[in-house]
């Protein structure tokens, strides 16, 4: 293994997987759970859908909302930056 790099067994949607991560197994761990959660769900709402298909559905859903997130962190950067700015003038202003 890689240098601080930890080995961790987790379960998702049935089948075991060893993961090499350099983060805290807690966190593999967690992540893991989020990941089985969101197959479970979704395999419940379609029930004849195979597990492949199911992982690759999760993972669009996971990369949306990814996406949907960095675009509403870059928009609360862009109002925090503006509001920064303006304070600044006010303060030159004073």
């Amino acid at each position: 293994m890689e240098d601080g790099q930890t080995r961790t067994t987790v379960s998702i949607y049935g089948e075991d997987y060893a993961i090499r991560s350099d983060l805290p197994p807690e966190t593999v761990e967690e992540l893991a759970r989020y990941v089985d959660t969101r197959m479970r769900v979704l395999a419940a709402r379609n029930p004849h859908v195979p597990a492949g298909r199911l992982a690759i559905l999760v993972a669009l859903n996971c990369a949306e909302e990814v996406l949907r997130l960095e675009a509403k962190t870059e928009e609360l950067t862009a109002a925090l930056q503006q509001r920064w700015r303006s304070r600044q003038v006010h303060k030159k202003g004073s």
